[in-house]
């Protein structure tokens, strides 16, 4: 198999490029990939622009998912922040540090990958970067528009309730056996961009679960000036998760990270919308807690009432 030492930087770029040059251009692509920068027309609507980064042996280890798989992952835990504000993506940049020893087969499935899920979401991948190094990272910029209200982390209030999309615990119990050595498999992350969307009309904040359930809303807590508390037996945990660690489950998973789904801090008048709303967004919706006065914080309480010890808040890089 050949490997991008014995390909070469630009040899790789142009086949791509001509390759990306086939993707139908309109009014809203002016010049695509292979000039200094690409030209694009949006739109009206405002923008909104993201960036994240994912590291081998810091987010994923050689084996842990397909070279396929981790294109689409790649786009997927980027553009899951385009949802927390009820916008969608328009276009992709895809920057790729490789080892000179990766094999060129990967990269191109890698890349074909990326570019499938951001088709599939109504993106276009209109350029990038390839560069040397000694391990595989995979950076992510998106651009994307809001179609209607853009919720950001700061409306949040006290009294309103707390929801997650979907369920949480899977891909963290995922990564805890991959790490361990054993065999499994690394889910895909959630694609919540239409429940961002149906969501964002009647939220007064919304945040990604990316790094715990228990940090993330902390993120929310802090911009909006509020503390939250969880309900350890109201979290929608993965079925895998509550089989396997039992009641360990909620504190593992409420942070563990990884799953991507959406937080949703909805004010008392809008609560009875939650269950009309739910077969719109291709995902359960479940009331998790609430926004409550005092000091950013939150905490996760068992059924009696009593707050629980958590090991830590979730994922923290330099922790």
């Amino acid at each position: 198999m050949r490997r991008l030492r014995d390909v070469g930087e630009y040899a790789w770029i142009a086949r791509f490029v001509r390759d990306l040059s086939s993707q139908r251009r309109g009014a809203r692509i002016v010049v695509g990939p292979g000039d200094d920068a690409a030209v694009v027309r949006p739109g009206r609507r405002a923008l909104l622009l993201t960036t994240d980064t994912l590291i081998e042996n810091v987010h994923f280890r050689a084996g842990w998912v397909s070279p396929a798989a981790l294109g689409r992952r790649a786009f997927r835990v980027s553009v899951s922040d385009l949802a927390a504000m009820g916008g969608g993506p328009t276009f992709a940049l895809l920057a790729i540090e490789a080892p000179p020893r990766l094999a060129v087969g990967h990269l191109d499935a890698l890349v074909r990958g990326f570019r499938a899920a951001a088709g599939a979401s109504g993106a276009a991948l209109v350029g990038g970067n390839l560069t040397a190094g000694s391990h595989l990272a995979i950076t992510v910029a998106l651009l994307g528009e809001a179609p209607g209200r853009i919720v950001t982390r700061a409306g949040g209030r006290a009294g309103d309730a707390l929801y997650v999309t979907g369920t949480i615990g899977g891909a963290g119990l995922a990564v805890r056996r991959l790490r361990a050595g054993r065999r499994g498999r690394l889910p895909d992350p959630p694609l919540r961009l239409r429940a961002g969307r149906e969501l964002a009309p009647f939220a007064h904040a919304m945040i990604d679960v990316s790094d715990g359930l228990v940090q993330d809303v902390g993120h929310l807590c802090r911009a909006s000036g509020v503390a939250a508390e969880l309900e350890a037996a109201s979290l929608p945990l993965a079925l895998g998760c509550r089989r396997a660690l039992g009641e360990a489950a909620p504190t593992f998973a409420a942070t563990a990270g990884e799953d991507y789904e959406l937080v949703v801090a909805m004010p008392p008048r809008r609560e009875h919308l939650a269950a009309r709303l739910s077969p719109r967004l291709g995902c359960r919706l479940s009331r998790v807690g609430r926004l409550v006065a005092g000091p950013p914080g939150v905490r996760l309480r068992d059924a009696a009432g009593r707050v629980l010890a958590l090991p830590r808040d979730g994922f923290d890089h330099f922790a």
